[in-house]
């Protein structure tokens, strides 16, 4: 089955389209499609993106021609600032989304494939990711060290939980979140300690619990804990990125040494210590994996390439292919039929 692979390249302003068959990878197609693109959120029939743009700033609403790999942007919605993460609802009725620079949250309702006013908005300091999960909602603040949760009512409004924020160790710069199948576990990566951070969850209620946090980064190159305001790369600091799970493990990415981190996963969801490091695409603010949880896609900000690698059952990754991108990529993002 071909799998269509998409790379949004914010230097460029374009999205780079590729097709991925078996082990290798083919590019399709590049889209005009604003300067600082980013964020992709997809739909659930994956021919219909939005995505996060500084020029000019706001989301456009993207359709996809399967056949030749292009995407067109069809309709414009404007933001205060520019957006970090979108993410489209698991009912498709609401995008929720999370500005760092402006430091709030929003979320539009859908409406026949067009984005309606903001129902709800919500402020915490650099807001860096939203997730959705089963009508609940998780803003990670890395400015203040916690995430925040709601529960999205009938008519879109967030309202917060019992308990509404779970705070990560102060200073951590919790970044980007993901969830397990059953809901029952999310997993933080942390840009100043380059940690990935378990948190429990109850289903009923959508309350987290923080739980056990595991290194995953690089320990042997002399990395430090970063902090707001530093240039990780001139300091020569942690700056973790990106986080998902795949096969009983979780990888996360850091971006001073180019890295991915696999980590196991144990019973009830438990965190084990890494496994493998693999230097992957320079500066890799995002990785995909695609549903056989086995092929990835890695980017980078500072690498014109896109690499396939494959999750061996060891943990550890193989390059398997590797094919030009455009500049400055930071977010990836799978078609499967």
């Amino acid at each position: 089955m071909s799998i269509l692979v998409s790379s949004a390249c914010a230097s460029d302003g374009t999205i780079h389209t590729f097709t991925l068959d078996g082990e290798q990878l083919t590019p399709l197609a590049t889209s005009q499609v604003g300067d600082g693109v980013s964020a992709m959120a997809l739909d659930a029939t994956g021919r219909r993106a939005w995505a996060g743009t500084k020029e000019p700033v706001g989301i456009p609403t993207l359709e996809l021609d399967a056949e030749t790999g292009v995407w067109t942007s069809v309709a414009h919605t404007s933001t205060d600032e520019s957006m970090t993460y979108l993410t489209v609802s698991t009912d498709q009725r609401w995008l929720l989304g999370a500005s760092y620079g402006g430091g709030f949250g929003q979320i539009w309702p859908i409406v026949h494939g067009r984005l309606g006013e903001p129902t709800s908005r919500i402020e915490f300091n650099n807001l860096h990711c939203v997730i959705e999960l089963e009508g609940f909602a998780y803003f990670v603040s890395l400015g203040d060290d916690l995430i925040a949760c709601y529960r999205i009512s009938e008519t879109g409004v967030l309202e917060p939980l019992e308990v509404p924020t779970v705070d990560a160790p102060q200073g951590s710069g919790p970044r980007h979140v993901v969830a397990d199948a059953e809901g029952r576990n999310l997993y933080c990566v942390t840009e100043f300690g380059g940690e990935v951070i378990r948190f429990s969850r109850d289903p009923q209620t959508g309350v987290l619990t923080r739980q056990e946090a595991v290194t995953a980064h690089a320990t042997d190159r002399g990395l430090e804990h970063s902090r707001i305001g530093a240039d990780p790369m001139a300091e020569h600091l942690i700056w973790g990125a990106d986080v998902h799970l795949a096969q009983g493990f979780v990888l996360a990415s850091e971006r001073t040494e180019s890295t991915i981190s696999v980590l196991p996963l144990g019973e009830g969801g438990s965190l084990g210590e890494q496994v493998s490091i693999t230097e992957v695409e320079a500066q890799p603010r995002a990785f995909k994996l695609a549903t056989d949880e086995r092929r990835l896609l890695s980017v980078g900000e500072r690498s014109e390439h896109i690499s396939l690698f494959v999750l061996e059952d060891d943990g550890s990754l193989r390059l398997a292919d590797r094919q030009p991108n455009g500049q400055g990529a930071n977010w990836v993002r799978l078609l499967e039929d």
